[in-house]
């Protein structure tokens, strides 16, 4: 054998073993798919059990309810902010406010204009009234306790829709139980 071809052998043997010492810290032949089972989660309390007793049937029910409101949407009136009270009546109930949108001959432009706000994010409802032996439609969003939500809304509505909108309180009156 030749000088030269002995010396490619040597060093082809020491690149193996070079490789062979070096290619395992390199690559990481570890099973990737396997997945560390044991738990760190502590074992589940002791929970004592608890006795409810059964409820009563009370002895007498009231089934007789008065759902009539306590504010009347005919009798709104146009808000004097000087003199209507702000947040509960003399009575202890709150005062509400509604804005009145459009009032309209025409039940389809009501109902155009009512989608329209809901579509805008209102609640909105209606009303049918008597304007001097015309039948009328009002357009109403609310009721909201807060007069600053309805100025809010006034704003927006006007802007948006191109109205000029009335501001409504409602005095309530305390209703008899019957």
């Amino acid at each position: 054998m030749s000088e030269g071809l002995k010396q490619r052998i040597a060093g082809t043997i020491v690149l193996g073993v070079l490789g062979i010492i070096f290619l395992p810290l390199l690559i990481d032949f570890a099973d990737p798919t396997k997945v560390d089972r044991s738990s760190k989660i502590p074992p589940a309390p002791k929970i004592k059990p608890v006795t409810i007793e059964k409820a009563k049937r009370p002895s007498s029910v009231k089934t007789q309810y008065n759902l009539q409101s306590p504010c009347h949407i005919s009798k709104l009136k146009p808000a004097n902010f000087e003199e209507d009270p702000y947040g509960v009546a003399a009575n202890n109930i709150p005062v509400t406010w509604y804005l009145q949108v459009g009032s309209f001959s025409d039940p389809e432009k009501s109902k155009e204009l009512k989608v329209s706000l809901r579509e805008a994010g209102f609640k909105v409802f209606s009303e049918q009234l008597n304007v001097a032996g015309e039948p009328r439609e009002r357009v109403l969003v609310g009721p909201k306790l807060d007069r600053q939500r309805v100025m809010d809304a006034k704003s927006k509505i006007d802007k948006e829709f191109g109205v000029d909108s009335d501001v409504l309180s409602c005095q309530p009156q305390e209703i008899e139980d019957s």
